[in-house]
């Protein structure tokens, strides 16, 4: 995947720990991710064989599984309403599995499970990744391959979901004299990390480049404005050379 068509990352701020970063990558449509095998290329929900890249099996093994949760750990904080809110385990899967309505059902082979603290852990807590990332960084990374519009709106939901506040009073009787813009600057709670990026006036998100899809312009319709003589300047303005890639002649 050598050519990348937009980049999005958006910096979000936990409270207790560093910022952390949400990345949409849309892909040239010759390197997009279209069938089975090109998710398995890429990504894996699978724990690695430690005999043959250990190094992998103890990041996996640190970073990218998920709880555990469900019957074995009430108390775990994914947990709602005595479910797992993001559905763990799954299910054992021997191949990958395309699905149009959200991420891919990725495949987790049944296999002998591990010991990894006081539990036993199989495949079907692990969190997808790619290999080469995990590798690279040593750190949590989960990646997803995004085939739909739902998937894909788990990322830009972040950019308006604001910043975590509680506003709590009690009183006896009486009218509650509430003023919304008074509890909302009181009730607003900015970490330490947020602080700082804050202060640097670091990017909070950005994006390479903007894309517009154009309606395609029929003979006598949707008329083209630009100044006379000027039809070569318009053909090389950086709009163009931006998208040329995307035109149809």
């Amino acid at each position: 995947m050598e050519y990348l068509e937009l980049f999005w990352p958006i910096f979000m701020f936990q409270k207790r720990v560093l910022p952390h970063e949400h990345i949409l990558l849309t892909l040239d449509s010759e390197s997009k991710i279209r069938t089975k095998d090109d998710i398995d290329k890429f990504v894996t929900a699978e724990l690695p064989d430690p005999c043959t890249d250990l190094r992998l099996f103890q990041i996996v093994t640190k970073c990218m599984v998920h709880g555990p949760c469900g019957t074995i750990n009430i108390n775990s904080p994914c947990m709602r309403d005595g479910q797992c809110c993001k559905s763990f385990p799954k299910q054992f899967k021997d191949d990958t599995e395309e699905n149009v309505n959200g991420y891919p059902i990725y495949r987790r082979r049944a296999t002998e499970p591990v010991q990894i603290g006081k539990y036993s852990i199989d495949n079907r807590w692990v969190v997808p990744y790619n290999p080469w990332l995990l590798k690279k960084f040593n750190a949590h990374i989960n990646v997803e391959v995004c085939a739909s519009v739902e998937s894909a709106k788990y990322l830009y939901k972040y950019v308006y979901k604001g910043h975590d506040a509680a506003s709590v009073k009690i009183q006896k009787e009486g009218a509650l004299d509430h003023d919304e813009i008074l509890s909302f600057v009181e009730g607003r709670y900015v970490s330490a990390p947020e602080a700082m990026w804050r202060l640097n006036e670091f990017n909070l998100s950005h994006k390479s480049h903007t894309v517009v899809r154009l309606a395609v312009h029929l003979p006598q319709q949707q008329p083209i404005v630009y100044q006379d003589g000027q039809e070569a300047q318009a053909i090389e303005r950086a709009f163009f050379k931006k998208n040329n890639s995307n035109i149809m002649v």
